[in-house]
């Protein structure tokens, strides 16, 4: 199991020049030359280790091939698949799958993890709520600031605890949720940073027009599994959302707003039967449709919230992660990298 964040080009040095602990994720592949030719290392070896063409370049029976390490969807045959996902571009059906499929195979590191942030979170959230119900107007703000920054902080260590587990998934790997979170713990002040960053660029954009919130958040909507994964810096981040999305924005957007779409409704069912319950009591749990509830009926409101963000939370987060896996595999390579180390984690035996 890989002790820090990030997937690099083997061979790449890790961040901070420690010896990598597994597959890591920084440094794009070479170009492949679709299209086009390009120069192969010198020694007459051609792609794949076969014999160079004329000039250097790769033999005239390749019509152009991409050079570099065998990539098997390019060539027609089945794309090996260690994991949750098949390591070719995806389609969409695919991403939504393997997001599910990350939640199936590790839901102590996904609903687990989930679960009990949302907990400590909704647990807050409630007290701070009943505790100044009757308070004046600027303590009742105040209150709700905190617990907008309490749920602002669980939500980004949310995303980045499962960008380590999808990551990991799609190399056929489980991780522990306490080895998932240490994995972030070290990028935590750094992702709380980025994504700071990654708001006021969107509320910049609200204040222009909205579509260019839209916009600009959709190009930075990979920021977070570029910083975890890729373990550079936030500015490193950010110019990595833009590239990676650069020419796919309307595929992204319309990507993470159906993955959004789902998560609601999945919250939805939550908020629906929270909401019966508590008009079902109006003596037990307050005027639910006025807002003036019980310290009951807060207590019930916070459980169906916790239910909501559970659900809800591993959904978007894991789409986010694939769309980025799949973005780079399209522009990169990235499934030449992954199949690598998925080879040598299995001639290893790296525990799955």
């Amino acid at each position: 199991m890989a002790e820090g964040p990030g997937w690099a080009a083997p061979g790449a040095p890790p961040p901070g020049g420690s010896s990598p602990g597994g597959p890591r994720w920084g440094s794009p592949l070479p170009p492949d030359g679709w299209g086009g030719g390009q120069a192969t290392p010198s020694g007459g070896a051609g792609p794949g280790g076969g014999p160079a063409g004329p000039g250097g370049g790769p033999p005239s029976s390749w019509h152009g091939a991409p050079p570099g390490p065998p990539n098997p969807w390019r060539w027609g045959s089945a794309a090996p698949k260690p994991g949750i996902i098949p390591l070719r571009p995806l389609a969409l059906g695919e991403i939504l799958d393997g997001t599910f499929a990350t939640i199936r195979a590790n839901p102590g590191a996904t609903i687990g993890v989930t679960l009990a942030a949302a907990t400590v979170e909704q647990i807050i959230a409630t007290a701070v709520t009943i505790s100044t119900e009757d308070s004046s107007t600027a303590t009742m703000a105040l209150g709700t600031l905190g617990t907008v920054v309490i749920g602002f902080v669980v939500r980004l260590f949310l995303s980045g605890v499962l960008s380590v587990v999808v990551s990991e998934a799609t190399l056929g790997s489980r991780i522990g949720p306490v080895d998932a979170v240490r994995r972030v713990l070290p990028r935590l002040a750094g992702l709380l940073g980025l994504t700071v960053l990654v708001t006021l660029a969107v509320l910049l954009g609200t204040v222009a027009l909205l579509v260019g919130a839209i916009v600009v958040g959709v190009y930075l909507g990979l920021a977070t599994p570029a910083y975890v994964l890729e373990g550079g810096g936030v500015r490193h981040a950010l110019r990595r959302s833009v590239t990676i999305v650069r020419g796919s924005w309307w595929r992204t957007f319309g990507i993470l707003l159906l993955a959004t779409v789902v998560a609601l409704m999945l919250s939805a069912v939550f908020a629906l039967a929270t909401g019966i319950v508590l008009a079902s009591a109006p003596g037990v749990f307050g005027d639910f449709l006025d807002g003036d509830l019980t310290t009951t009926g807060h207590i019930v409101e916070g459980i169906g919230n916790l239910l909501a963000t559970t659900v809800s939370a591993p959904i978007i987060s894991g789409a986010v992660v694939l769309l980025y896996i799949d973005l780079r595999i399209r522009r990169e390579g990235l499934d030449v990298t992954l199949a690598e180390a998925a080879r040598q984690r299995a001639a290893a035996g790296t525990p799955r």
